[in-house]
C-alpha cells in the first residue's frame, strides 16, 4: 500500500480549516469546535453521506456470506447498531448536541470498522485507505464540490489512517479511512446543496461502472493464471462486490438519487479493478498487462469514433488520454497505485467503443 509522505502539512491544514468554515453553520457552539471536528459534523447534514458507509459494509457482508466466508453474523449485528448510531448522532446534530453528535458518529463509524474487520481482517482496512488513494489519481473536478479542498481533506485523512494501521490500531484506522469516504460522498453533493450532481451525468457514471464490471469480467475469464484456489476466490469474491454496487448504482439512479448513484458506481469500478488484480499486491506482469489493455483501447476507441465524434465522445476520449499518461507516469515512478488511472482510462474506452 502507498502511504502519501511530505504532505506540505501547514498548507494543507489551512486549506482544511477554510473548507471546515465553509462547509458547516456559524452556531456559536460549532465555532468551539476543531476545523477537522466541524468537517465530521457537516457529514450528518446528508443522511446519505453516512449511510454511504453502513451500506457499503454490507454489501461486503453479504459478498462474505455468499462465499462462506466467517464472521458474518457479527458483521451485519455490528453494523445494525452503526445504522442505529448514525441515526443518534443525526438527531444529535440536529437537536444542537454538536459534543453527543460527535461522539456518536465516531462511534458509529467504529462499529463499521469492525464490520468490516470481522469478514476481511486487515485487508480489508488496506482496502479503504487504498480506494481513497485510488480516487485522488483520478478525481475528476466535475463531480466534486471544490475538489481542492477535497484533495486537502483526504490526503490528510489517508495520512491520519495509515499512521493508525501502522500503530496497530486497525479500527481507528479503519474509522478515519470511513469519514474519508463519508467526505468524499458529502462533496459528491446532495439535493440540498448548491452542487450536486445531475440526471446526465449520474446515468453516464452508471454506465461507466457497468463497461468496467463487463471488462473485467472478460478479463477475469481470459486469465489462465487464475487457476489456483485463493486466486479464483479471490477474483469472484470482488467481481461479486462490483456486480452489488453496480446493482445499487442502478437502483439509485432510478429513484432519483443521482449524486448516491455516481459514489456507487466508482465504488463498482474501483471493485473491478481489485476483481483483475491476484492476491498479494499488483505484480510487474500485471502492471504491464494493464498498460497493454488501456493502451489497445484507446487505440480501438480512435478507429471507433471515426471522423465525427460526438462533443462528449472528444471530451471522454482526451479525458483517457490523459488518465492513461498519469497513469503509465505514475507507475515509470515506482507508484503501482498508478494502475488506478489507467483502469478508469480503460473503463472510458470501453464505454465509448461500446
Amino acid at each position: 500500500m502507498y502511504t502519501l509522505k511530505n504532505l506540505r502539512l501547514t498548507a494543507l491544514l489551512a486549506l482544511f480549516a477554510v473548507a471546515a468554515c465553509d462547509d458547516v453553520g456559524t452556531h456559536p457552539a460549532l465555532q468551539e469546535l476543531t476545523p477537522g471536528e466541524q468537517l465530521e459534523l457537516a457529514v450528518l447534514d446528508d443522511p446519505g453521506s453516512y449511510d454511504v458507509a453502513t451500506e457499503v459494509a454490507a454489501v461486503s457482508s453479504d459478498v462474505a456470506s455468499t462465499f462462506g466466508h466467517p464472521g458474518v453474523g457479527d458483521a451485519r449485528a455490528l453494523n445494525a447498531q452503526a445504522q442505529a448510531t448514525f441515526a443518534e448522532a443525526r438527531s444529535a446534530w440536529l437537536a444542537g448536541d454538536y459534543a453527543g453528535a460527535l461522539r456518536l458518529s465516531r462511534l458509529a463509524r467504529r462499529l463499521v470498522a469492525r464490520a468490516l474487520i470481522a469478514t476481511g481482517g486487515l485487508p480489508a482496512v488496506e482496502d479503504l485507505i487504498e480506494r481513497l488513494e485510488d480516487y485522488l489519481l483520478t478525481i475528476d473536478a466535475e463531480l466534486v464540490d471544490d475538489p481542492t479542498a477535497l484533495t486537502a481533506e483526504l490526503e490528510k485523512i489517508i495520512a491520519e489512517a495509515a499512521a493508525l494501521l501502522e500503530s496497530g490500531d486497525s479500527v481507528e484506522a479503519a474509522a478515519r479511512a470511513i469519514l474519508g469516504e463519508q467526505r468524499l460522498r458529502h462533496r459528491r453533493g446532495h439535493r440540498d446543496r448548491p452542487f450536486h450532481i445531475g440526471e446526465d451525468r449520474a446515468r453516464l457514471e452508471v454506465a461507466f461502472a457497468g463497461s468496467s464490471v463487463a471488462l473485467a469480467r472478460r478479463l477475469i475469464e481470459s486469465d489462465a493464471a487464475a487457476s489456483d484456489v485463493e486466486a479464483h476466490d479471490h477474483q469472484n469474491r470482488w467481481l461479486a462486490h462490483a456486480e452489488h454496487m453496480l446493482a445499487l448504482a442502478e437502483r439509485a439512479l432510478d429513484n432519483g438519487s443521482f449524486s448516491r448513484a455516481a459514489h456507487f458506481a466508482w465504488h463498482a469500478q474501483w471493485s473491478a479493478l481489485k476483481a483483475v488484480i491476484l492476491p498479494g499486491g499488483i505484480t510487474e506482469e500485471e502492471l504491464r498487462m494493464m498498460v497493454e489493455v488501456a493502451e489497445t483501447l484507446l487505440g480501438e476507441t480512435e478507429a471507433a469514433l471515426g471522423d465525427d465524434p460526438t462533443e462528449l465522445q472528444v471530451r471522454l476520449f482526451n479525458r483517457a488520454g490523459d488518465l492513461f499518461e498519469i497513469g503509465v507516469r505514475r507507475l515509470e515512478a515506482g507508484h503501482k497505485r498508478g494502475v488506478a488511472a489507467l483502469w478508469r482510462s480503460s473503463t472510458l474506452s470501453a464505454w465509448l467503443i461500446g
